[in-house]
């Protein structure tokens, strides 16, 4: 059986120390080292996406934003136009009545002056038609 002397404890000792030393240079520290790199690594890239998030939704409402503006400016000049358009058709036909009204005017006054000229010609032609009847009736000539 192993007898244990202080000896051989203080070298137990000894050697677990240099162990742990050796492990400590050459494994532990380069693993921790290595562990807490990528945990600054993840944390930065947390920090990153939650940036990118942020940036993600003030753009998305400056779109949103930027979009309710162009569609109420749009429709604002939809309605203008369509107002204009109707302006401009209430003149056309202000302008296309008052032509045909001076139309009107100008063929109601032909038709009355040309009814006139009949009227004239007619009056002329019963003038003559009765001298005729009436020369005839007593047999004078004309």
């Amino acid at each position: 059986m192993i007898q244990l002397s202080p000896h051989l404890i203080a070298s137990v000792v000894v050697l677990v120390l240099v162990l742990l030393w050796f492990l400590n240079g050459l494994l532990y520290g380069p693993v921790l080292k290595v562990l807490d790199q990528r945990r600054q690594v993840v944390e930065g890239a947390a920090r990153d996406a939650s940036a990118a998030e942020e940036k993600i939704r003030r753009l998305q409402e400056e779109y949103d934003r930027a979009m309710r503006e162009a569609r109420r400016e749009a429709k604002a000049l939809f309605h203008k136009a369509q107002e204009e358009a109707l302006a401009r058709d209430k003149e056309m036909v202000a302008a296309a009545q008052e032509r045909a009204d001076a139309m009107l005017g100008k063929a109601l006054a032909d038709l009355e002056s040309q009814a006139d000229a009949a009227r004239e010609q007619l009056r002329g032609l019963a003038e003559d038609l009765s001298a005729q009847i009436a020369a005839k009736i007593l047999g004078r000539s004309v």
